[in-house]
């Protein structure tokens, strides 16, 4: 009978131990007795979201939350709870809002990461407050360490000795993922740089990667970064080269202080890390404007081609003729991650499909695995004057699989202020043109790195207005259809031959990099005042 206090209190350590013992359906079933006889309290409801949320349930875990929050509205980690249920579901602005609250409201670290995470994404962040929370979020990083990670002085390289070039990444076995890291490591001068590669994975496999035998692979998952420091300094890294960026936290405060003699952040790095140990973050002219490095914490390298170029060298499904030749009509697309659609992209999408009647939509991304979820997502087009019957809503699927997707979907429309990367490159491989514009902000501009280093630098529109136009006139244009079908045929071979896939001269342009940079960290170092 549920209504004692002791019943409820034994019920909660029930379900909490269920958790624990990872039987989540079980904890459900018992939080549910609580809730039907009205005996579950806000811990309650912080609880049941988690482990919603754990289950790829975004939106029942909301609505948890959300009465987590109602019950106690001052409770720091019920707030936490609910922006990280918000940033899933796309709802990024709300999701910063929450997140505020609780760092607000608690002396705990984990709110300020997720906003530093986050705020690239954030629709209503401009720069100027991308750079601040991320130098918000360092100084709490600083001010919660146990101990300063103080590293000796690293000794600049050895005349007449090959430039030693560390890459710093969890995700070296991500194939599909790697795709421009592999284009550079692979085409690395080994005559002039000695390649060490410290691998933060669970396992050694790196599919794409040519393992050549000078290559020094470290398995450094189970150092703290104390260790991996010295383990850094050991094999006389002179440029590291982080490529985590913020989806890797565990080695952020590594970068509290220079582990090397030049540090710096690439690939995965689209705005200001604000931490004081990387010295250079490397982008492009279209990704960062010359009048924007104030709103950076290191010095800015542009390379002379996309800092995303990249090289093709997973399995990847045949490309086919367009949807639209077969069934009529347009249909779009996207494959990004479910938090890069956020309200503001679903009023954009809305207004294409309203104004493109006979247009269809389709949308996936591992969040779709959920039923709740997809009505979650339906309900926001609905909203917009958009039928769900007009949108197809796909989940995850094994990668070869997942790229087949492609094959019904004429047009991709791209994300923002958050673009596609990963997601564009392997859009235009499948032949699937990407519609996207010139945004504010650096992860508003990775797209158009990459396209307007292909021949497909005219489906970048100047704004979002050019954009939503665009993808209207493609829509009611009788000769999309041939057009398209010709730009699929033709497109893997004209990728290969334009500058986006050129990893040599990546690897040039790095190496030039590289050069400079420690040349002006050895002249640094030697003086006598340093």
């Amino acid at each position: 009978r549920i209504g004692a206090p002791l019943d409820c209190e034994i019920l909660s350590l029930l379900a909490r131990a269920l958790v624990r013992v990872g039987r989540p359906s079980a904890a459900i079933t018992v939080y549910n007795r609580l809730i039907a006889g009205g005996e579950a309290t806000a811990e309650n409801w912080c609880e049941i979201g988690q482990v919603m949320a754990r289950l790829g349930e975004h939106a029942q875990a909301l609505g948890a939350f959300e009465r987590s929050v109602a019950e106690r509205p001052d409770w720091a980690e019920a707030h936490y709870h609910l922006g990280q249920a918000c940033f899933h579901l796309g709802a990024i602005d709300r999701a910063m809002a929450h997140l505020e609250m609780a760092a607000h409201r608690s002396d705990r670290l984990h709110p300020w990461l997720a906003m530093a995470t986050l705020v690239p994404g954030a629709p209503q962040a401009d720069q100027n407050k991308i750079l601040a929370v991320r130098r918000r979020f360092a100084q709490r990083l600083q001010d919660q360490q146990p101990f300063n990670l103080v590293f000796p002085p690293p000794a600049p390289a050895a005349s007449g000795r090959r430039i030693r070039v560390g890459y710093l990444s969890a995700s070296f076995s991500r194939a599909n993922y790697m795709k421009p890291v592999w284009a550079l490591v692979n085409n690395h001068d080994r005559n002039r740089f000695e390649i060490h590669l410290f691998s933060d994975g669970s396992g050694q496999e790196m599919e794409g990667y040519e393992g050549h035998p000078e290559d020094e692979v470290h398995a450094v998952r189970s150092m703290g970064n104390d260790v991996l420091a010295e383990c850094i300094a050991h094999c006389g890294i002179d440029v590291l080269v982080d490529l985590n960026g913020y989806s890797y936290p565990r080695r952020l405060d590594l970068f509290l202080t220079p582990p090397a003699p030049v540090c710096a952040a690439w690939f995965n790095m689209y705005a200001t890390s604000g931490l004081p140990g990387i010295h250079y973050i490397v982008g492009d002219d279209a990704v960062v404007h010359a009048d924007e490095t104030t709103y950076y914490s290191e010095n800015i390298v542009c390379l002379p081609l996309s800092y995303l170029t990249f090289c093709v060298t997973h399995e990847a499904p045949p490309v086919v003729d367009p949807p639209c030749l077969s069934r009529g009509g347009i249909t779009f697309g996207s494959l990004v991650a479910q938090y890069k659609i956020n309200s503001d992209v679903i009023r954009a999408w809305a207004q294409i499909m309203t104004r493109a009647a006979e247009s269809r939509l389709l949308i996936a991304n591992r969040a779709m695995d959920s039923a709740a979820n997809r009505e979650w997502l339906r309900t926001r087009f609905a909203d917009n004057g958009v039928n769900p019957e007009r949108i197809t809503l796909l989940g995850s699927a094994p990668h070869y699989d997942f790229l087949r997707y492609y094959d019904q979907v004429d047009i991709a429309l791209d994300a923002f202020p958050y673009n596609g990367g990963t997601t564009t490159m392997e859009a235009i491989w499948q032949g699937v043109p990407v519609l996207t514009f010139d945004g504010d902000r650096w992860a508003s501009r990775t797209s158009q790195s990459l396209l307007k280093r292909t021949h497909l630098a005219d489906f970048v529109a100047r704004d979002l207005e050019a954009m939503i136009n665009g993808a209207v006139s493609l829509a009611a244009d009788p000769d999309t259809p041939q057009r398209l079908r010709r730009l699929r045929r033709e497109m893997r071979e004209s990728l290969k031959r334009a500058p986006v896939c050129d990893a040599a001269s990546l690897a040039r342009s790095m190496e030039r990099f590289f050069t400079v940079a420690l040349s002006s960290a050895t002249v640094v170092m030697s003086r006598p005042d340093a």
